[in-house]
Parts: C-alpha cells; structure tokens; sequence
C-alpha cells in the first residue's frame, strides 16, 4: 500500500511510516470465522526496500 502511494506521488515520510500499526483494530471476527479459500494462493515476492523514503531523520533508539 505505501509502495502504491509512493508510486503515485504522495509524500510519504519515515514519521508517518512509524505511526503506522500493522495489527487489525477493527472489524476483527470474535471466533475466528475467516476465509480459508486463499490459503494456497502464494503472496507476491516481499521486498523490504523503500528507496524513496528519508529514514535518515528518524532518531532510533539501538
């Protein structure tokens, strides 16, 4: 998704990318009741560089 938008035009910057949550808070099912008919679908190939994004500004603790 930010790949996407990066793509796009919009600027993204390392502060937002922090704020950023990768866990559901919404809409999550109670007993589990998710779709299972994707399950042997293989996801596209990860790739972890964002070479339009400053990470330089950030402060990170080591």
């Amino acid at each position: 998704m930010v790949r996407t938008l990066v793509a796009e035009g919009w600027p993204i910057t390392a502060e937002e990318l922090g704020a950023l949550s990768p866990y559901l808070r919404a809409h999550i099912s109670r007993f589990g009741a998710y779709a299972t008919d994707e399950i042997g679908v293989e996801p596209a190939v990860f790739n972890p560089e964002l070479k339009k994004i400053d990470f330089t500004v950030l402060d990170l603790a080591a």
